[in-house]
């Protein structure tokens, strides 16, 4: 993989987003049964050179019912 922003190949991979029991998970919401809210975790693709997030994905399934409406977990 290179860097769209400044052409260089070190790109760490994979690198997980981090869960906070204080500030409540980090990632996509997504509505389950019965008003349940789930989170997806999230990984990004960073350049090492230029600091840039050259992607970011979640490895599940895609097919949920995804949150777009801000806010913590609590809100729907």
């Amino acid at each position: 993989m290179i860097c769209p922003y400044c052409g260089s190949e070190r790109i760490e991979t994979e690198i997980a987003w981090g869960k906070s029991t204080e500030t409540g998970n980090v990632g996509l919401k997504y509505k389950m049964m019965l008003g349940i809210v789930g989170v997806a975790q999230v990984y990004s693709d960073l350049c090492l050179d230029c600091n840039s997030i050259v992607r970011s994905y979640i490895k599940e399934d895609t097919d949920k019912n995804w949150s777009h409406r801000p806010g913590s977990l609590g809100t729907r």
